[in-house]
């Protein structure tokens, strides 16, 4: 098996591909100091099963930079390592379809049991001051919702409209602006957009697709 750090920092590359040789010592590390190299690696014949990303490089942005990681390594898991541990930053991780998010402050035997985790394919959240299974309330909310709510809350996160989610699901829209509502609620959201962070943040969609023209 293969694993891949992604770091423009030469000394942080390093370091991070020696934890990650001690916590896996069964993977192959790979190295690639901008996110050029790191895309052509990932996407080889042989792709890297775990990658760890600093997503902040110097030739591309750090959404696109997680986006097309994930993309380009399907069967991957990456853990995004970020210099920030604020709650925005790992809400952009998981909404760009990272599997786990580490401060580079964390404790670093806090960092191998989150390797360890994701390597088992667990979602994982270690910051400065915990290393913990990501997101908690993942079954409790996929429990919450009904099947019916699944679906609409899958559409919901493909951006499609009322009017297009009661068509798919043949439907009223009164019928979907209920269900919705009873979304919004049980994920503890305001709107559609918070909606859509919050099923990627607690595992519920990993995906998305791109509306009907």
């Amino acid at each position: 098996m293969k694993l891949l750090v992604i770091d423009d920092h030469p000394v942080m590359l390093e370091g991070l591909a020696s934890l990650a040789a001690q916590a896996l010592p069964q993977h192959t590390v790979l190295k690639a100091s901008s996110f050029a190299e790191g895309h052509r690696i990932a996407q080889a014949e042989c792709p890297p099963s775990l990658v760890l990303l600093d997503p902040v490089l110097p030739d591309v942005p750090r959404a696109l930079a997680i986006r097309s990681i994930v993309n380009a390594a399907p069967g991957a898991s990456v853990m995004v390592i970020s210099d920030s541990d604020q709650s925005h930053d790992q809400e952009e991780a998981w909404a760009a379809g990272a599997h786990a998010f580490a401060s580079k402050s964390a404790r670093p035997e806090a960092l191998i049991a989150g390797l360890h985790a994701v390597a088992n394919g667990q979602r994982v959240l270690v910051t400065a001051t915990e290393q913990r299974k990501a997101p908690l309330a993942e079954k409790r909310h996929r429990g919450e919702l009904s099947a019916r709510q699944f679906e609409v809350l899958t559409a919901l996160c493909e951006g499609l409209t009322n009017k297009w989610i009661a068509q798919r699901l043949q439907i009223t829209e009164k019928t979907v602006k209920s269900h919705v509502t009873a979304i919004f609620e049980k994920l503890g959201v305001a709107n559609r957009t918070q909606a859509s962070l919050a099923a990627r943040r607690l595992g519920l969609i990993t995906e998305t697709l791109p509306p009907p023209p």
